[in-house]
């Protein structure tokens, strides 16, 4: 549980300074809850989508995870960006931006990984 409240916490950080750099805007009254409710959805999606589409395609590739994860990143800041919550992304930004936690995210999944 801890583990996906500092996921949770770190990828809003990461939007927050992305956004310093990127064309992602928060339209919204509070910034900080964009951030973290944008964060949310980003996280909802990655945890029923990957495993899912790791499931078919069984593989254990870092290259091909890191591809399917930066799709179903960009998926979902689009995604996040459709919803009533006050943020907008362009799509060149969603890209960079989920090739940024893709990275971040295939890291902290391979810290806790066991080698066999």
């Amino acid at each position: 549980m801890l583990g996906i409240l500092i996921s949770w916490i770190l990828s809003a950080l990461i939007l927050w300074v992305l956004s310093f750099f990127l064309d992602i805007s928060f339209t919204g009254g509070v910034i900080s809850v964009s951030f973290l409710i944008t964060a949310i959805v980003i996280g909802l999606i990655n945890a029923l989508l990957v495993p899912l589409v790791k499931n078919i395609f069984k593989t254990e590739n870092a290259i091909l995870l890191f591809v399917i994860s930066l799709v179903v990143d960009a998926a979902a800041l689009m995604l996040a960006s459709q919803l009533p919550i006050g943020f907008s992304i362009t799509f060149v930004a969603a890209l960079i931006a989920a090739a940024v936690l893709s990275l971040l995210n295939l890291g902290a999944s391979n810290v806790g990984a066991k080698k066999k």
